[in-house]
């Protein structure tokens, strides 16, 4: 309710990679403290940097995934895009969640605190190296032109003839 505002208005001026990648290593970052924390006997209090730390990286970085999809197709297919990406979020979120059980079903269970922490140890660990697969990925996002330099063939300025190309071109390096 506080960063991703912040984000939006900063993504109009920088663009979608420098928000997206340290975020994203910021919210691996946060993971990665609390696995850490797990390993010992840490108070509630210690936790509260690490999800702080997380969750600023995951705000910066949701939406800015989501304006810089939307700003790499032309006016016109913005509905189309929209419902895509609402799917695909979609998906991630329940992909993940699935591997993140898997690993904790693997190493620990739900039936006393110790083998909690040893699933929840190596789960979080992964979403960690998911967030990271995440901010390399986004390592190829460039910023679109802004409207009214784009240049030809730019999903902006593409004229009808030319429509049958792929649109989403303008997000890859």
């Amino acid at each position: 309710m506080v960063i991703a505002p912040i984000a939006g208005a900063v993504f109009d001026k920088i663009g979608a990679r420098p928000l997206i990648v340290p975020g994203l290593l910021m919210q691996a970052a946060g993971f990665g403290w609390i696995v850490y924390l797990a390993a010992g006997s840490s108070g509630y209090a210690s936790y509260v940097a690490p999800f702080v730390i997380a969750g600023v990286g995951i705000s910066m970085a949701i939406p800015c995934v989501s304006a810089a999809g939307l700003n790499a197709v032309a006016p016109e297919s913005l509905g189309q895009a929209a419902g895509v990406m609402n799917t695909m979020q979609q998906f991630g979120a329940v992909f993940g969640i699935a591997i993140v059980t898997t690993v904790f079903n693997a190493h620990g269970s739900l039936a006393a605190a110790p083998t909690i922490t040893s699933g929840y140890r190596p789960a979080l660990a992964v979403s960690a190296g998911l967030s990271v697969l995440g901010a390399a990925a986004a390592l190829g996002i460039r910023r679109a032109a802004r409207a009214g330099t784009a240049g030809p063939g730019h999903p902006r300025t593409m004229d009808a003839s030319r429509q049958d190309q792929p649109s989403g071109a303008s997000l890859l390096g």
